[in-house]
């Protein structure tokens, strides 16, 4: 198809918006480090095969057979401590590439795809629950984050098979339900709703199963099996801390987690969005978007259910709120949603056949996303995430080099000692974006055995 638009003044402004924001995040990547379960995969293949360490974990902790492939790769296992950086790099590129690859299966067009996920990532970047283990940390990234990135592929491999009906796409859709079902839980969880959805609605538009879904809705559900009944889950369960809590109090909590997590990522995302789709409504009305033409309370349930299948295992299995790196998965699905919601709204003929000037609509994008940088700053203003921020603060105030000048002396002390138990002084500077915790003095603590492990020391202790 022939480009649907040109570029005006608000589409530049969303671009160069993108551009501002993920630039920091790319540079942050330099001094990203490994962590706390980093160091405790990165040790596993210095004692056993690759096939041998999959057996295990499956029996004995956990079946995420995706996350773990990466973890026990991690290229500190070699020395190469700049391949960790370069991972926490592909990880901010490949969600990219992910995203145009799934706007361009929607539009065809490459200016309208490239806007679509200029904006898309910038929304991403801006307001992502834990920036840090979507990037910067692998034993997160490579578990949660990674499932996003693989789940755009798959909308965008499944948008393609029902144009082109090529072999390709057909095989690309199930390897990636079988990587999808190997990242995480709620990953797994999502694909499935998600895989039913599309099969009952192409028996509902159809009036017959389609062989392709079905078949991917099988595949699926063997794979769910086989995680679920992983012996090392239960291992794992039974490790956390779980805290005992009624079905009826579960039921209280999720809906209260869901309304939590809606109105701190899902409303600026919906806003942000029908701002930048009102302006691409002629283009996105050219396109013909089949499954959008339901009624808007069936997207509705829909979105409810993805939000409580996300925020329930949690506090089902362990009493507890599902941690920032889980919902990171689910505020993929509100901004996935935002989306759907927003198209729905400019199709109306009384929100598509308005006029609004398109300086406007730039003056009210830019006063909505500083207006909240600026109000939250470095505040903890009910948990709200102000990526943007913290991502230029951690550059601009030098604490990423203070840091990574301390990083630096740390590893030095550690190689050169002779010592099995060496003190290191912890970190004075810890940026924000890319360091979540530090040692221990308890030479016990995880962190402190994964790293002494790694170095092959008895003891690596904080002073």
């Amino acid at each position: 198809m022939n480009s649907l638009f040109t570029y005006n003044f608000f589409s530049r402004l969303v671009i160069i918006l993108f551009f501002l924001a993920v630039i920091p995040f790319l540079i942050l990547c330099i001094y990203a480090e490994p962590a706390t379960d980093d160091y405790a995969y990165a040790v596993r293949l210095f004692t056993d095969s690759f096939l041998n360490i999959q057996i295990y974990e499956y029996l004995h902790w956990g079946s995420r057979y995706t996350a773990t492939a990466i973890l026990i790769t991690d290229p500190i296992y070699f020395g190469w401590f700049w391949g960790y950086k370069l991972i926490a790099l592909c990880m901010i590129v490949f969600f990219t590439i992910a995203s145009f690859f799934m706007f361009h299966q929607l539009s065809n067009d490459r200016k309208l795809s490239s806007l679509l996920t200029a904006f898309f990532c910038f929304l991403y970047l801006f307001l992502v629950p834990d920036v840090y283990s979507a990037f910067y940390w692998l034993s997160g990234s490579a578990t949660y984050h990674l499932g996003n990135i693989l789940s755009l592929l798959f909308i965008g491999f499944l948008i393609k098979t029902t144009k082109s009906q090529s072999v390709f796409s057909k095989i690309a859709l199930f390897i990636l339900t079988f990587l999808i079902i190997g990242c995480n839980e709620i990953s797994m969880v999502y694909l499935n709703i998600f895989i039913f959805s599309v099969v009952a609605y192409s028996y509902y538009t159809q009036k017959k199963i389609n062989s392709l879904y079905f078949g991917l809705l099988l595949w699926a559900g063997v794979l769910t099996l086989f995680i679920l009944l992983a012996p090392g889950n239960n291992v794992r369960s039974e490790s956390a801390i779980s805290h005992h809590i009624t079905a009826s109090e579960s039921i209280v909590k999720v809906f209260r987690k869901m309304a939590v997590v809606v109105i701190r990522y899902g409303l600026l995302s919906f806003l942000l969005t029908l701002l930048v789709f009102y302006n691409l409504r002629k283009p996105l009305l050219k396109i013909k978007l089949n499954f959008l033409n339901l009624p808007f309370y069936f997207y509705i349930f829909l979105f409810i259910a993805f939000l409580f299948s996300g925020c329930f295992p949690s506090l089902w299995s362990l009493g507890a709120y599902p941690p920032l790196r889980t919902v990171n998965i689910i505020f993929l699905v509100i901004l996935l949603f935002s989306i759907i919601f927003c198209y729905k709204l400019i199709t109306l003929p009384v929100i598509f056949n308005s006029r609004l000037s398109e300086y406007f609509l730039s003056i009210t994008l830019l006063l909505l996303i500083f207006s909240y940088i600026f109000v939250i700053g470095n505040k903890n203003i009910l948990q709200l995430t102000n990526n943007l921020y913290h991502s230029y603060d951690d550059l601009l105030s030098g604490k990423v080099k203070e840091f990574k000048k301390e990083m630096k002396t740390r590893y030095t002390i550690i190689r050169n000692s002779k010592e099995d138990t060496i003190y290191v002084e912890s970190l004075k500077s810890r940026p924000y974006t890319i360091s979540e915790s530090d040692l221990s003095k308890d030479p016990k603590h995880f962190y402190n055995q994964s790293m002494a492990d790694f170095f092959n020391k008895k003891a690596i202790i904080s002073k």
